[in-house]
């Protein structure tokens, strides 16, 4: 029998356009082929969450999942996320409940990265495909710019905004921190004397502590909605061309 998924997203209260379309497709494509997704009770676990709530609202669908479906992997997707119809049997395809029980597919963050005239804000796509590094003052990830291409690579975390995870990950993460999955987790070390990381790199942190493996496919390629501006492989390319033309630039390094 083929190994049942539930999808947990979370959410402001609305959907990007290009999230709902794509769901829409992945739905229709599972329910004409494997039914591996809408075939049981939870096929999707949703949460409306507010912004500083994002750790809550995580927490809030693993919770629902281990309680409720009887679903082996829980897919998260973000609602502002573009992604293919086969994009959950391409991650099970690489997936393994021990060997690779966590699988990312490639996604990209528009982080922050200085001003430019007139006030403007400057930005700089980063996949997120990290490394953590840590130094007698500082703990902290690393994007890696130049993954390699169409391969699955074991890495130290990737975000949340679409990964794979099989149930006995969360089942023994409960086990040994109680529901706080993705809660907030601070390091003794920095600027300020700690780290506080995201909810995201929260939830890596310990599955890398608890002996769980963390994989990227970054053959599976998705793009990130951030109104007018998709964060995809071919964005980045683009970005790093222009880098290219014009080296005072500098590399992003977090």
């Amino acid at each position: 029998m083929n190994d049942l998924v539930s999808i947990g997203f979370i959410h402001p209260g609305d959907w990007s356009a290009v999230f709902g379309k794509a769901l829409m497709n992945l739905s229709m494509y599972d329910n004409a082929n494997s039914q591996r997704i809408v075939g049981h009770n939870r096929a999707y676990i949703d949460q409306e969450t507010g912004a500083g709530q994002l750790h809550n609202g995580r927490n809030s669908v693993v919770r629902a999942f281990l309680d409720d479906s009887s679903a082996d992997w829980l897919w998260f997707i973000d609602a502002d996320m573009g992604f293919d119809p086969e994009t959950v049997d391409r991650l099970l395809a690489v997936a393994h409940p021990t060997d690779r029980p966590i699988v990312g597919g490639l996604c990209f963050a528009q982080k922050h990265d200085g001003f430019g005239d007139y006030g403007a804000l400057r930005y700089r796509l980063t996949p997120t495909v990290y490394r953590m590094y840590e130094t007698d003052d500082e703990v902290g990830f690393v994007p890696v710019f130049d993954y390699p291409r169409d391969q699955v690579i074991e890495v130290d975390a990737t975000g949340a905004a679409c990964f794979l995870v099989h149930r006995t990950v969360l089942e023994q993460l409960r086990a040994i921190h109680g529901d706080k999955w993705f809660s907030l987790i601070s390091l003794p070390k920095g600027k300020n004397g700690f780290t506080e990381f995201g909810e995201d790199m929260s939830f890596f942190l310990r599955a890398k502590a608890a002996g769980f493996p963390v994989h990227v496919d970054t053959g599976v390629q998705t793009t990130h909605d951030k109104g007018g501006v998709f964060c995809d492989e071919e964005t980045y390319d683009l970005q790093r061309a222009m880098l290219d033309l014009f080296p005072k630039d500098r590399e992003m390094s977090a």
